[in-house]
C-alpha cells in the first residue's frame, strides 16, 4: 500500500506525526547554539616561546631554528611559518583538514621535550596550543572609576574571575588601569656604604617571606603539622626586614630604601571616549555560544554592580550579540517574506485559497522539522545555516506543488472523486519528486563528505537544505494528500489560464516551433550568448572570499617605529582620536595604547540608522588620516585589540634563501605597490630593529676583577627592570614587591654604568670599570616560511577595487621588475583561502554533477537523456554572470555555492519537460507533437515552481538589513541563474532532445541496413 494511501486513511496518525515533528523541531531549535558564524575546526598548532631580553637574532638562532629542525619529524605538516622578534618566538604549524589536532599538539610537545636541554636554560617553557577560530571578542566591558589603581585590582581579582565562570568563555583580558606594587627604591650610595649591592638586597628580601613546612609533632594523641610563618602581610613588615645585624647594630630595609605602595610603570593606556578607563574583553571558547555568553556577562554586571564601590561603574562598550541577533532576525524575516511572496505566486496560478493554504502550511512544517535533525548532528543557529533554510524556502514549495497539481489533474481531467484523486495523484508523483529531491540533495552531499575549509564553513548550510528538503518530501507524500482530502472541495473547477498566461503560451509555442525548425541556428545563438556573457563577465566581476558584513564597528590600528616611547605613541594616538571624534558617524571610541602602537575601536549606529555602510565610512576615514607621520595606519571593519590586530585585504609573501637579495627585491616591490592608487594602508615586515644600548664587556678587565658576564647581566637587569623577590599577601589580594633603583638611575644610560658590582674580596666596583656602552640598531623581526626567509607586504583595497584585479596588477609589476632566480612569491590571506576553497567547491560540483547524472540515468534507464537534461546547467552559469554584471557584485565563494545549488535546481525543469515528452510519445504522439505539447502543457507548472523559488529568495537578494552582505551575492546568483536557465531551458532542451533523438534514429537506421 502506497504511503499516500495510508496517510489519507489515517489522518490522525499524520497529524500526530506532524505535531511530533514540529515539537521535536522546536525543542531542537531551543537547544541550538546561536552565533554569527559556524564553529570551525582549523588544523593549526602554535608554539610560543618567550625569552626576556633576547634580540630577534638570538631568538631565531637559539630558539626558533632548533624548534624548526625537529618539527619535520611530525607527519602531515602542510606549512610551517615562524616569526622571531624581541623577547618572543612563534612557530605556526598548519596541517591538512581532517587531522586530529589534539594528537598533533601531543606530538609537538614530545619533540619539544626532546630538545629542551638544547634550548637556552633561562627561557620560559614553550607553550603549545591549537589555534581556535572561536577566539574573537564577544563582549567588551568598560570599567570607569575615580581611582584606577583600586579599580584595576577589582577588575583582576573580582570581575575577571566572575566572567571566567560563565559557560563557553575562553580568554578574559584586562587592559588599562594601574597595577599596585610595593616599591622598594634602593639608595645605591647607602647600600654601597654598608658593603652591599642590589643583588645582595634581592637575596635577603627573597628569604624573608615564606611559610615553610618544618615537619610534624605528635602530642596528646594528635599529629601536628609544623609551619614556620614568616610570610609578610603589611608594608610596615617589609620596611622592617632586617638586612644586617653586625655588632648589635640592626640595619633595616627602610634604612637603605624607600618602601612605599605605588603602581607599576605604565606600559599601556586605555580610554573610553577620551576618559581613562579599564577595558575587559571576553572571548569565547571554540564551542562557546556568543549570545549566551553575552547574556551571562550582562547578568554578572548587574550582580557585581550591587557589591562594587559606588564610584566603580561597569558598562558594555561592545556586544556582538546585538549584531548576531539582528543578522539572524534579518534572515528569518527574509525567509518569512519569501514564504509570503511564494504563497502569493501560488494563489495567482492556482486561484484557490485552500490549495494555497495547503502549500503555505507545508513550508514551515518542513523547516521546523529540520531543526531537530540539525541540532542532533551539532549544527548551530547561525547566518550560514539559516541562509540554507532561507534559500530553501522557494525549493520547499516544489514537492508540494507537484503533488497538489497532480491531485487537481485527477479531479479535473480524470473526474475522479476527491479521495481517489488525493491517493492516485500523490502516488504517481512519488518517484518523480524523490528524483527531484535527490538531485538537489546530491549537490550538497559532496560538500559534507569532503575535507577542507569549504566543509567547515558550509557544512551546516548543506545539512540545513538537505534535512528541510527531506522533510518537505515526507510532508508532500503524507500531509499534502491527507489535508487535500480533508479541505478541498469535492468538485474542483478546472483552473483556467488567465489572458496573460494564454498569450505567453501562444508566443512560447510559436517561438518553440521556430527554434525546432532552426535547431543548429538556435544552438549557435545560445553558444554565442554564453561566451559573450561569461568570458567578459570573468574579467569584469573579479573575485573574492566570503563577503564581509557591516557589524557597526571599525578599528583603526597604528604601528610606530621601534624605540618610540609610550608618551610619543600616545601623542600620535590622540591626534587620530581627534579626527575620529569629529566624524559624524562616530558613536563611541575605545582606545588602547601600547609601546609599539595603538588600536581604536569606533562604534557606529545601526546600519538602518546610517546613510553609509561601514565600508564607505572606512574609505572616508582613510583619506582623513592621510599624512599623519611616524605611524603605519590600518583601517579595517570589525572589532580588534592590539596595534597589529586589523588584517589587510592584500597580502604578498616573498621568500628566498638569499636574505640580502630578498630584502632588496622586496623593497623594490613595496615602492611599486605604494605608487598604486588602487591600494593604501601599506605595511612591510622589513622594518628596522629597535635602538639598542649594548653593554660591551672588556673580558680582560672582567677576568682581572674576577667578574663573570652573568654577574654584570644580573645587576643591569635589576637596575633597569627591577626584581620581584616576594609578594605581599593581604586578605584580599597579592601585591608584588619590586626591588629597584630610583627613576633617575633606571632611566639614564650614564647612571646605568655606575651600577655596583661586588667582588669576591668584598670590594665594590662600577660596571663602567669593566664595560662600555655602544649605541646601535638592533636586528629586525625575522619571518620564515617552511624554514626559508620571508618578507610580507600588505595593503588595503581602495575605491571599490577587488582583490583579484589588484593582485593581477601587482603580479604584472613584479614580473616587469624581473624576479630573481632565488626568489618566489605568492599572495596569502584571503587570496590563498579563496583559491583553496574554490578548488574544494569545484571538486564538489564535479562530484555533484556526476551524482545527478547517476540519479537521472537510473530514473530514465538511459545514458543519453541525462546529458540533454544537464544541458540546463551551463545555461544557469550564463545567468549567474549576467546577474553579477548587472548588480555589480563580485564572484566570491558564496556565488560558487550558489552555482552548486543551481546545478541541483535547474535540472528539475528539464526533467519535467523530458519526462512529459516521453509520456506523450508513449501515448502515441509523434516526436514533434510531443515536444510542442509538452512545452505548452508544462509551461505553467515550470513557471510556477521557478517563480516561487525566485521570489522565495528575493528578500535575500535585495540585501536589506544587517548581515545581508554575506548572502546577497549568492541569492542574486541563484535568482538570475534560475531565471535565464528556465527561459532558455524551455527552448534549448527541446531542441537538444530532437537533435539527439533524431541522431540516434539515424544511427539505428544505418545499423539496420
Amino acid at each position: 500500500m502506497a504511503i499516500s494511501s495510508i496517510a489519507i486513511k489515517r489522518p490522525v496518525s499524520v497529524i500526530m506525526l506532524m505535531i511530533t515533528m514540529v515539537g521535536m523541531g522546536l525543542l531542537g531549535l531551543k537547544n541550538m547554539p546561536v552565533d554569527l558564524m559556524p564553529n570551525m575546526n582549523v588544523p593549526v598548532v602554535m608554539i610560543q616561546t618567550t625569552w626576556i631580553g633576547a634580540t630577534p637574532e638570538d631568538m631565531d638562532s637559539l630558539v626558533t631554528r632548533k624548534i624548526e629542525e625537529v618539527m619535520p619529524n611530525i607527519e602531515g605538516i602542510k606549512e610551517m611559518n615562524s616569526t622571531s622578534s624581541e623577547n618572543s618566538s612563534f612557530v605556526v604549524l598548519e596541517f591538512d583538514y581532517g587531522t586530529d589536532t589534539d594528537k598533533k599538539v601531543t606530538d609537538v610537545q614530545t619533540e619539544l621535550n626532546n630538545i629542551r636541554n638544547d634550548l637556552p636554560s633561562d627561557i620560559n617553557t614553550p607553550i603549545v596550543k591549537k589555534i581556535q577560530p572561536g577566539g574573537e571578542t564577544v563582549i567588551a566591558v568598560t570599567v570607569s572609576a575615580e581611582d584606577l589603581i583600586s579599580a584595576k585590582s577589582l577588575a583582576e581579582n573580582r570581575i575577571k574571575p566572575r566572567f571566567q565562570q560563565i559557560l563557553g568563555v575562553g580568554n578574559v583580558g584586562v587592559y588599562g588601569g594601574y597595577e599596585k606594587e610595593v616599591k622598594v627604591e634602593v639608595d645605591p650610595n647607602k647600600i654601597e656604604s654598608y658593603g652591599m649591592n642590589i643583588d645582595d638586597l634581592y637575596n635577603i628580601i627573597g628569604k624573608s617571606s615564606s611559610n615553610i613546612p618544618a615537619g610534624t609533632v605528635e602530642e596528646g594523641g594528635k599529629r601536628y603539622l609544623i609551619k614556620v610563618m614568616t610570610e609578610l602581610k603589611t608594608i610596615e613588615e617589609v620596611q622592617n626586614i632586617v638586612i644586617s645585624n653586625e655588632d648589635g647594630e640592626v640595619l633595616y630595609l627602610k634604612d637603605v630604601a624607600n618602601v612605599k605602595l605605588g603602581n607599576k610603570d605604565v606600559e599601556s593606556y586605555n580610554r573610553m571616549n577620551g576618559t581613562p578607563s579599564i577595558s575587559i574583553s571576553v572571548e569565547k571558547s571554540t564551542d562557546g555560544n556568543s549570545v549566551s555568553i553575552s547574556d551571562g556577562v550582562k547578568e554578572a554586571i548587574e550582580s557585581l554592580s550591587q557589591t562594587l564601590p559606588s564610584d566603580v561603574k561597569l558598562s558594555v562598550s561592545y556586544d556582538t550579540s546585538i549584531d548576531i541577533s539582528n543578522s539572524i532576525n534579518n534572515v528569518k524575516n527574509s525567509a518569512i517574506a519569501g514564504l509570503i511572496l511564494a504563497s502569493i505566486v501560488l494563489f495567482i496560478f492556482l486561484k484557490d485559497l485552500r490549495a494555497t493554504i495547503i502549500i503555505a502550511m507545508a513550508i514551515p512544517l518542513s523547516i521546523i522539522g529540520a531543526f531537530f535533525f540539525l541540532n542532533s548532528i551539532g549544527v548551530g543557529l547561525n547566518i550560514i545555516s539559516l541562509m540554507g533554510l532561507s534559500l530553501g524556502v522557494g525549493m520547499l514549495v516544489d514537492n508540494g506543488v507537484v503533488v497538489l497539481d497532480n491531485i487537481y489533474r485527477h479531479m479535473t481531467e480524470l473526474k475522479k472523486p476527491k479521495f481517489e484523486s488525493a491517493r492516485d495523484g500523490a502516488s504517481e508523483m512519488l518517484v518523480p519528486i524523490i528524483a527531484s529531491t535527490a538531485t538537489t540533495v546530491a549537490v550538497f552531499l559532496p560538500i559534507v563528505m569532503t575535507e577542507g575549509l569549504a566543509k567547515e564553513v558550509f557544512w551546516g548550510m548543506s545539512w540545513a537544505v538537505t534535512f528541510s528538503l527531506l522533510a518537505s518530501l515526507l510532508v508532500a507524500m503524507t500531509f499534502v494528500p491527507m489535508i487535500s482530502n480533508k479541505i478541498l472541495k469535492e468538485r474542483v473547477v478546472e483552473v483556467q489560464d488567465g489572458r496573460f498566461l494564454i498569450l505567453i503560451k501562444k508566443k512560447y509555442v510559436k517561438l518553440l516551433s521556430l527554434t525546432l525548425r532552426n535547431k543548429f541556428k538556435t544552438l549557435l545563438i545560445v553558444i554565442i550568448m554564453f561566451f559573450a556573457i561569461v568570458i567578459p563577465g570573468i574579467q569584469i566581476v573579479g573575485g573574492g572570499f566570503i563577503p564581509a558584513t557591516d557589524d557597526n564597528v571599525y578599528v583603526v590600528t597604528g604601528e610606530t617605529p621601534p624605540g618610540v616611547t609610550l608618551d610619543k605613541v600616545d601623542s600620535i594616538t590622540r591626534r587620530v582620536e581627534k579626527i575620529l571624534e569629529a566624524d559624524k558617524y562616530t558613536k563611541n571610541i575605545e582606545t588602547s595604547v601600547e609601546n609599539d602602537g595603538f588600536s581604536i575601536n569606533v562604534k557606529l549606529d545601526l546600519r538602518k540608522d546610517r546613510d553609509r555602510s561601514v565600508f564607505e565610512i572606512t574609505d572616508i576615514i582613510r583619506e582623513k588620516l592621510k599624512g599623519i607621520p611616524d605611524v603605519d595606519l590600518n583601517v579595517a571593519d570589525g572589532y580588534a585589540k592590539g596595534p597589529d590586530s586589523g588584517g589587510r585585504d592584500i597580502s604578498l609573501d616573498l621568500t628566498s634563501d638569499n636574505a640580502r637579495q630578498l630584502d632588496s627585491f622586496a623593497n623594490l616591490v613595496f615602492e611599486e605597490m605604494k605608487n598604486m592608487p588602487e591600494i593604501g594602508d601599506f605595511k612591510s615586515s622589513l622594518t628596522g630593529g629597535s635602538p639598542e644600548a649594548r653593554i660591551v664587556i672588556d673580558r680582560e678587565k672582567a677576568r682581572y676583577y674576577g667578574i663573570r658576564p652573568a654577574d654584570i647581566n644580573k645587576v643591569i637587569f635589576y637596575q633597569v627592570l627591577g626584581s620581584n623577590p616576594i609578594d605581599l599577601k593581604t586578605d584580599l589580594e597579592e601585591i608584588e614587591v619590586n626591588v629597584m633603583l630610583p627613576d633617575e638611575y633606571r632611566k639614564s644610560l650614564s647612571k646605568l654604568m655606575t651600577s655596583k658590582l661586588k667582588l669576591d674580596s668584598g670590594d665594590i666596583i662600577q660596571v663602567s670599570d669593566v664595560a662600555h656602552i655602544q649605541i646601535a640598531e638592533g636586528p629586525a623581526e625575522k619571518e620564515k616560511l617552511n624554514r626559508v626567509r620571508k618578507v610580507t607586504l600588505s595593503a588595503n583595497l581602495r575605491g571599490g577595487n577587488n582583490s583579484k584585479t589588484v593582485e593581477k596588477l601587482i603580479t604584472e609589476k613584479i614580473e616587469k621588475l624581473g624576479v630573481p632566480n632565488t626568489t618566489s612569491y605568492r599572495f596569502g590571506g584571503d587570496n590563498q583561502r579563496t583559491s583553496e576553497m574554490m578548488v574544494q567547491l569545484k571538486n564538489s560540483m564535479f562530484i555533484a554533477i556526476f551524482l545527478i547524472f547517476v540519479i537521472l540515468a537510473s530514473q530514465f534507464e538511459s545514458l543519453v537523456l541525462p546529458f540533454i537534461i544537464m544541458g540546463s546547467v551551463p545555461l544557469s552559469i550564463m545567468g549567474v554572470y549576467a546577474g553579477l554584471i548587472i548588480t555589480g557584485k563580485e564572484f566570491n565563494v558564496m556565488v560558487m555555492v550558489g552555482i552548486i545549488m543551481l546545478a541541483g535546481i535547474v535540472v528539475n525543469n528539464a526533467l519535467v519537460l523530458i519526462d512529459y515528452i516521453k509520456l506523450l510519445i508513449a501515448r502515441g504522439s509523434n516526436r514533434r507533437q510531443a515536444v510542442l505539447e509538452a512545452g505548452r502543457t508544462r509551461l505553467r507548472p515550470i513557471l510556477m515552481t521557478t517563480l516561487t523559488t525566485m521570489l522565495g529568495m528575493l528578500p535575500l537578494a535585495l540585501g536589506i538589513g544587517q548581515g545581508s552582505e554575506m548572502y546577497q551575492s549568492m541569492a542574486i546568483a541563484v535568482i538570475f541563474g534560475l531565471m535565464i536557465s528556465t527561459l532558455l531551458t524551455l527552448v534549448v532542451i527541446p531542441v537538444l532532445y530532437e537533435l539527439v533523438e533524431n541522431g540516434v534514429d539515424r544511427v539505428k537506421a544505418k545499423f539496420k541496413k
